[in-house]
């Protein structure tokens, strides 16, 4: 009997160890759950705060890209004086002249000789025809001059005597200066490099009462009397004391930067 109760007691024991075991590797595993948890956590916040530090450095790179792209701006003739002749006011129908590399014309009274001998780089067929006779009250076609790649100029005289004349001896009395292209906020870079360069050498070659690369709201400022505003378009026109019309001055700018695009005068007696 004592036996039996002895091998009872080391059975019961025997199932307490295995018991106390058990319980041992459940909260083992219990722990190394929780460990890899804690690791996994770890591992995630750093992977977003690398994520953070990547979108910030991304941030970054873009903004310092968008400070170093230029900014767009439109052409001043900086150096604009205002050449000797010419008027004070922007519009004058009492002084219609353009000076060219120096020298005067004034629509009414120079000849298309006067600017042949000026200078004016007429186009060669143009040239030929400078000895046709012109019948008296009429004008010749438009004679063409290339100031520079982007910028142009045309001229057309007339004869207002009693006889027929010659085309060289017609007076002044159209006038057109014209810019090829204006710069643009969409346009590249080096393109509108390109233009304001081309720009800025037809202002320094051809001079008017006002810069070339004038403004809408500049033009105004100076000159609002009498002119009539049609969106981008603004003239100023007197009526003929002699002829059925007008003339005057006409501005062409552009509708997103307001620079001038193209400008004429001309002239009726």
């Amino acid at each position: 009997m004592r036996n039996r109760k002895v091998v009872l007691a080391g059975l019961i024991a025997a199932l307490m160890g295995i018991s106390l075991v058990g319980c041992g590797s459940s909260n083992d595993v219990k722990k190394n759950v929780a460990e890899t948890e804690q690791v996994t956590e770890t591992e995630t916040e750093t992977e977003d705060t690398d994520d953070v530090t990547d979108a910030s450095s991304e941030e970054e790179t873009d903004t310092e890209a968008a400070s170093e792209t230029t900014e767009f701006t439109i052409p001043v003739y900086e150096d604009f004086t205002l050449a000797p002749g010419l008027s004070e006011k922007y519009v004058d129908m009492d002084n219609r002249s353009f000076v060219y590399n120096g020298k005067k014309f004034t629509l009414g009274e120079s000849t298309l000789k006067d600017l042949v001998d000026g200078g004016i780089p007429f186009n060669e067929n143009d040239l030929n025809n400078i000895g046709n006779n012109v019948n008296k009250n009429y004008e010749t076609d438009r004679y063409s001059a290339d100031i520079n790649d982007y910028v142009t100029m045309q001229f057309k005289f007339g004869n207002f005597t009693d006889s027929e004349q010659k085309a060289e001896d017609c007076v002044l009395t159209y006038v057109r200066y014209s810019h090829l292209y204006v710069p643009q906020p969409d346009y590249d870079e080096s393109l509108n490099e390109e233009i304001k360069e081309m720009m800025l050498d037809g202002a320094k070659k051809v001079s008017f009462s006002f810069p070339t690369t004038i403004t809408k709201d500049q033009l105004l400022e100076n000159s609002s009397e009498n002119a009539v505003v049609d969106g981008k378009n603004v003239s100023y026109q007197v009526d003929s004391e002699v002829y059925m019309g007008s003339s005057g001055y006409g501005f062409e700018f552009n509708d997103v930067t307001g620079q001038l695009k193209e400008f004429h005068m001309s002239w009726l007696p």
